[in-house]
């Protein structure tokens, strides 16, 4: 019996796949049906199965509904009031044009996690070319840079909405995810930056990799499946002077939004420390939290506050009151229900995936697979990554390889000694492999930075595949280490 629950779950995982990559079926409908096929085939009869999705669903939703949406809030705040350009302004100040790529990476990576990837996206690539056309140096080391970071954003670092979600899949504390997440994310993304520029020196061919005109190579596919944002395809002059896209396919419309209030507010309210409290504040109150309950005190006023729903609140009500006097009710208004417009479809996603893992506890996989592997630490660590990487490999979106990843394993290591942050890890970086034109994101960098396919081969696909890799390696050694 054991084992024919084991054919099941490869046959959901697989089906899964084939559905998303070429049935192009949406990735929610996708998992669950590939949910309810496991629940039925694996014995836990109809009835039960479906109280299974239902149940997992709305205990992950528990968790992480207003944590995400709080954070996207925030994020779109943050863009409206041009206080992400400003970061990345001031970095560039500091290291010049050689730093620029690594200002670029962490920039999306590090200083605004909580800016969903795509949105992070339309505002940083147009700064990526700028910098390139100011110092006449490559563009592919830049683009490279903003794949990279705003990957590892994404996935790792809190409050970025995948690493929120594996976070509470896999019941681990955000302020430890925060603690680790942060010194590993730079990590990340600094060392995969410096691989990726220095493959480029030998790969990159401006003849080959930029382009005048449309390549016609290939269209970009008209799903928008591998984002949970819903991004369409920006489009794009080429050339001297080109457009970067029509910034209204931004997710939450948001940089539009940076146009406006960065022609009405020139001189900039707020000294750069102060515009940035709606996202220090949040991570402040977090840290704090985790540090008074680790000293054995938690039932008090800082508990409370460095819950992540309140911390996160509390961000939320320092931009707007912020933002509040040069936009006016409306636009503030405006700017919230872009941001329920974004984490609407990111939660969509978030909550089939906890769907899965409920489905996969109830039928006893993970106690099988957990016995399995009791014999080996490190495969967990392994089989995370590798599900994650096929995952992104056959479907495109990164968001719900790692989490599917995260959901699968998470319930079989949670008994074992493999530490669960390397889970999530594995799980993150492993959603970086190998993305492709399966990828809605992969058309946008080619449209927005005047790419061929080629061109985005190298500074998308060739980028993230090589900050997967890396990933996987110190994943591996820490779980020898630890």
């Amino acid at each position: 019996m054991d084992s024919i629950v084991l054919v099941h779950l490869v046959i959901a995982v697989v089906g899964i796949i084939l559905l998303i990559a070429k049935a192009k079926i949406n990735p929610v409908v996708s998992l669950i049906v590939g949910s309810l096929y496991l629940g039925v085939a694996g014995g836990l009869g109809f009835a039960d199965t479906v109280a299974a999705v239902n149940t997992g669903f709305g205990n992950l939703m528990a968790e992480i509904g207003l944590i995400i949406g709080f954070g996207v809030f925030i994020g779109t705040i943050l863009i409206a009031n041009g206080t992400m350009l400003r970061v990345v302004d001031a970095l560039l100040k500091v290291v010049g044009p050689r730093g620029a790529k690594y200002v670029l990476g962490l920039s999306g990576g590090v200083v605004f996690p909580s800016i969903y990837f795509d949105v992070a996206l339309v505002i940083l690539a147009p700064i990526a070319d700028a910098i390139a056309k100011r110092t006449g140096r490559s563009v592919a080391p830049l683009a490279g840079a903003l794949a990279i970071g705003l990957q590892v954003g994404l996935h790792l670092v809190v409050p970025g909405a995948v690493a929120l979600a594996m976070a509470s899949s896999l019941a681990l504390d955000v302020g430890l995810v925060i603690a680790l997440g942060v010194p590993y994310g730079i990590f990340l993304i600094c060392v995969s930056i410096a691989l990726h520029s220095t493959i480029m020196r030998y790969t990159w061919n401006p003849a080959k990799d930029l382009e005048a005109v449309d390549d016609g190579v290939l269209e970009p596919p008209q799903d928008t499946a591998s984002s949970p944002s819903g991004t369409g395809t920006a489009s794009a002059g080429h050339g001297e002077g080109r457009s970067f896209g029509d910034h209204d396919t931004a997710p939450s419309g948001a940089a539009g939004a940076v146009e406006t209030v960065e022609d009405e507010q020139d001189d900039h309210r707020y000294p750069l420390i102060v515009a940035m409290l709606p996202a220090l504040i949040p991570l402040a109150l977090i840290i704090v939290r985790t540090l008074v309950v680790a000293s054995g005190m938690e039932d008090n006023a800082l508990t409370f506050l460095g819950e992540p729903v309140v911390a996160l609140m509390i961000g939320l009500l320092v931009g707007i009151v912020m933002v509040w006097p040069d936009m006016g009710r409306d636009k503030v208004d405006e700017i919230v229900t872009r941001g329920a417009q974004t984490s609407g479809s990111i939660l969509l996603f978030n909550g089939v995936a906890g769907s899965l893992g409920m489905v996969i506890s109830e039928v006893g996989v993970s106690d099988l697979l957990a016995s399995v592997f009791s014999a080996n630490a490190s495969l967990p660590i392994l089989l995370t990554w590798v599900i994650a990487a096929l995952f992104r490999l056959a479907q495109g979106s990164g968001s719900v390889s790692a989490i599917t990843a995260a959901a699968l394993v998470g319930p079989i290591v949670a008994s074992m000694s493999a530490p669960l942050i390397l889970v999530l890890f594995a799980a993150g970086t492993g959603a970086g492999f190998g993305g492709h034109v399966t990828d809605n994101t992969f058309w946008i960098f080619k449209q927005m930075l005047g790419l061929t396919t080629r061109g985005a081969v190298q500074v998308y696909t060739v980028a993230q595949s090589g900050m997967a890799l890396i990933g996987l390696v110190t994943c591996l050694v820490l779980d020898l280490i630890f």
